[in-house]
């Protein structure tokens, strides 16, 4: 019996040494042990230091922990943005992004109320202070864009602006190094300063260089239709309470393709009258000549058409086809895409200027929007030869005559001074068409 007992109380024993072993290998952890407490932090930088002088440099903070044989001494780091901005990670590295003061700041994770900050000065942080070489560099691309380049005035139209080909070489050489530079960023502001010079004083002797055209654009001849303010092949379609002043045809097709218009024929056969146009209403299935001017009047636009879209262009792709809120001197002007006049479009010349503007794609223009013509520009001398469809918004105003190889829209309640020709079919909604 004695020896049980004996056996009891060593195994009772043994548990309770295993219990403080335990307890005593969980007190020496490193997160929980504070036997030896941080009572205080030193911080510096490597070698002292307490500035950042290089672009996007970096500055190695040093946390001296006291006493030396404190028990645990990680901390936590952070900066605050004064007038300077910065970063910093988990082992102290501070890392600059603007000028200014920042302070860096050291927190003993055993006991977080010991801490040390220190005031860092951050200089030469090069800003986004390429904004004005860009503005430059876009300006000029947009000046070499809209200047023609040639050997003689009379190759461009009075108006156009036009130079040499090496002054073009030399110009584009002056903005390719600008671009060079631009890329190189960061830049310093005097490099800026210094390339923005450079680059303006390329434009004053590019400009210097440019040269008049002499070449009188001549008008586009419509032949005898001329004397129609609209003539379609498929149809004339109207809604609402359209007004035209001008006579208007169709040909080949009859007159039933002329729509909404409550046509009253004469006692003649030879034409037909509405209360929305002013002129005359002519159909190829009329009697008499009428045919037969229809034949030619259609055959005129066709001819026209070509005329128009086989000139020389003076200005090629000129804003990519947006014509939106800009303002065109005379010329002829040709574009390989669709062409948008989104706000209101100026033409600036004399009333014996001439515009002829050749479109690949389609023509559209915004609803409310207008054509200005400013100086006198006469619409008959402003020519849209659209190889694609028309489409006016409502509300625009349109200037001009418009040469379509397929159909022509034009919204509800909109106007146009000048004449639709069309090789399909004309759409009108409340429209006002005056033949200028």
């Amino acid at each position: 019996m004695n020896i049980l007992k004996k056996n009891v109380v060593l195994k009772i024993l043994t548990v309770i040494l295993s219990i403080s072993l335990l307890f005593t290998i969980m007190g020496c952890t490193e997160d929980t042990d504070d036997s030896i407490s941080v009572t205080g932090i030193t911080l510096t930088g490597v070698d002292s230091a307490t500035t950042i002088t290089e672009h996007i440099g970096t500055l190695q903070l040093v946390a001296t922990i006291a006493p030396t044989n404190a028990t645990n001494k990680l901390i936590t780091w952070s900066v605050s943005n004064g007038t300077g901005s910065a970063s910093i990670d988990p082992n102290g590295l501070v890392t600059a992004e603007a000028n200014g003061t920042v302070t860096a700041k050291a927190v003993s994770k055993s006991n977080s109320s010991v801490s040390a900050e220190l005031v860092i000065t951050i200089s030469n942080q090069v800003t986004d202070n390429t904004a004005p070489l860009a503005a430059v560099i876009t300006t000029s691309n947009q000046n070499i864009d809209q200047t023609m380049v040639g050997a003689s005035a009379d190759e461009f139209a009075t108006g156009v602006k036009w130079v040499t080909a090496a002054a073009q070489a030399a110009y584009q050489l002056a903005i390719t190094n600008a671009q060079t530079t631009l890329s190189q960023v960061p830049l310093t502001d005097s490099e800026v300063e210094d390339a923005v010079e450079a680059l303006e004083i390329a434009t004053n002797v590019f400009n210097d260089s440019k040269q008049d055209g002499t070449k009188e654009s001549e008008n586009i001849d419509l032949g005898s239709a001329e004397n129609f303010v609209i003539l379609a092949k498929s149809g004339i379609s109207t809604t609402g309470v359209t007004m035209i002043t001008g006579d208007i045809g169709v040909s080949p097709v009859s007159a039933s393709y002329i729509t909404g218009f409550g046509l009253t024929m004469d006692s003649g056969n030879e034409f037909s009258t509405s209360s929305m146009v002013t002129g005359q209403v002519f159909a190829s299935d009329y009697q008499f000549g009428t045919p037969a001017l229809l034949t030619a009047a259609i055959a005129d636009v066709l001819s026209a058409y070509n005329d128009g879209a086989g000139r020389t262009a003076d200005y090629t792709e000129l804003y990519t086809g947006d014509l939106s809120g800009r303002t065109l001197t005379s010329g002829v002007y040709m574009w390989s895409n669709d062409v948008l006049i989104n706000t209101d479009f100026t033409l600036d010349g004399s009333s014996t200027d001439v515009f002829i503007f050749q479109i690949a794609g389609t023509l559209s223009m915004a609803a409310n929007t207008q054509i200005i013509l400013s100086g006198g520009v006469n619409p008959a001398n402003v020519f849209w030869v659209v190889a694609d469809t028309v489409a006016v918004g409502t509300g625009a105003d349109f200037k001009g005559v418009i040469l379509s190889m397929t159909n022509v829209s034009m919204g509800t309640g909109s106007t146009i001074t000048g004449m639709i020709y069309a090789q399909t079919d004309v759409s009108l909604d409340a429209t006002t068409v005056t033949k200028p």
